[in-house]
């Protein structure tokens, strides 16, 4: 979220003053869950590709999150990307701290392609 009731940001500088906004304004705690937020942006996608049509005017959506470690619902991230990774979607991850990020570099796929826990392979890498 950007900070206000609307999720979406026009532009490069849309994006750049949403993203100095949280840093200024976001208190780092856990424990950590991504799956709700992504489940949301998974719906406001599907959403917008079944207004626009397959063809119509699409919307790519980008994800910044800024995370102080670790995250607690990593099965279910790991699906809800893999899914995702077929969406005009990508995700931004900015470590902050001194935290663990090992599964921040499970998601990243850069060493294996992301594979949910069922043995789905994501299509490209999103994240």
């Amino acid at each position: 979220m950007n900070g206000t009731d609307d999720p979406g940001c026009q532009g490069t500088d849309g994006v750049l003053y949403a993203y100095q906004k949280a840093l200024n304004g976001t208190k780092l705690a856990g424990p950590t869950y991504f799956c709700k937020f992504f489940e949301k942006v998974r719906s406001e996608i599907v959403e917008n590709l079944t207004r626009n049509g397959l063809e119509g005017n699409l919307v790519f959506s980008v994800a910044i999150i800024i995370t102080d470690g670790n995250i607690h619902d990593m099965d279910e991230t790991r699906s809800l990307l893999v899914e995702m990774s077929r969406m005009p979607f990508s995700v931004v991850v900015v470590g902050i701290g001194q935290g663990d990020f090992e599964n921040m570099k499970i998601l990243d796929a850069d060493e294996q392609v992301l594979t949910s826990k069922d043995g789905k392979k994501a299509v490209r890498d999103i994240l």
